[in-house]
């Protein structure tokens, strides 16, 4: 069953949508170059097959933040509109946060803040040079330390995104 110490994991609960094909949708991991030449992993969903012509509408999410480790997770509200609009949702691993040690979170941390800015400009760049979207079809998206970075991003590299979701910034 899973509870036990060592034991292989089991599914817990499934949650059935009618509609929806969870095997349709892809996560594939991508990198950004930051502007100090670091690089950056951004982990990429979308519809699986899906051409890589620019045209399909995004989020990129980040955080970047006090040793929080942003990794990927299921959504069924991203799941339904990358299903419904045909949408890419991203995920950057930025500096700052915890995902690779306290290395990697110093090096977006206080005085180098600015790099997380630049981790996630460079993930927007990424996904039009990429092809999975163009500039303007992509949002950036981000809440707390992330509507901050959301913010930054906009006034930083407003050539590399249409819109910027801030949610309850720490400005």
């Amino acid at each position: 069953d899973g509870s036990s110490p060592g034991a292989p994991p089991s599914v817990f609960r499934r949650t059935v949508v009618p509609g929806y094909d969870p095997a349709s949708l892809e996560t594939t991991q991508e990198w950004a170059t930051s502007a100090d030449g670091t690089r950056v992993p951004v982990f990429v969903t979308g519809r699986r097959g899906a051409p890589r012509d620019g045209r399909r509408p995004a989020i990129l999410y980040g955080y970047g933040g006090f040793n929080v480790a942003i990794t990927p997770s299921f959504s069924a509200s991203r799941a339904l509109w990358m299903t419904a609009y045909d949408g890419v949702f991203a995920s950057a691993t930025l500096r700052g946060g915890g995902e690779y040690g306290t290395a990697w979170r110093d090096a977006g941390s206080v005085l180098n803040k600015q790099h997380v800015f630049d981790d996630f400009g460079a993930a927007a760049g990424m996904l039009s040079a990429k092809g999975f979207t163009s500039p303007s079809r992509l949002a950036v998206q981000g809440g707390s330390n992330g509507g901050t970075l959301a913010a930054a991003t906009a006034n930083q590299f407003p050539d590399r995104i249409a819109a910027a979701l801030v949610q309850v910034g720490v400005h």
